[in-house]
């Protein structure tokens, strides 16, 4: 191969390998934003679900009615996280 062959082969993988780090970029900033939403989401309907639960002992006690244990829920730990990705593999 000639110099010119050479240096048009590495322009092009040089261009690929920009290609794959700009869509990786963009893929970890989009997963990044994505699993962000989840937890807010995740955070909020935790706790909604326990408010709902303290609302229905209250109403379960005014009317009378026998007490239900609603257990709280609680947000995952980071061993909790850890253990579900290493069963998950």
């Amino acid at each position: 191969m000639t110099s010119i062959h050479i240096d048009r082969r590495v322009t092009k993988l040089e261009t690929r390998v920009t290609d794959v780090e700009e869509h990786y970029s963009e893929s970890q900033l989009e997963l990044t934003r994505r699993v962000t939403g989840l937890e807010i989401i995740g955070g909020q309907l935790i706790d909604g679900v326990n408010q709902l639960g303290r609302g229905m002992a209250l109403i379960l006690e005014r009317l009378e009615i026998p007490s239900i244990e609603f257990p709280t829920l609680t947000r995952a730990t980071e061993a909790e996280i850890g253990a579900a990705l290493d069963a998950d593999c």
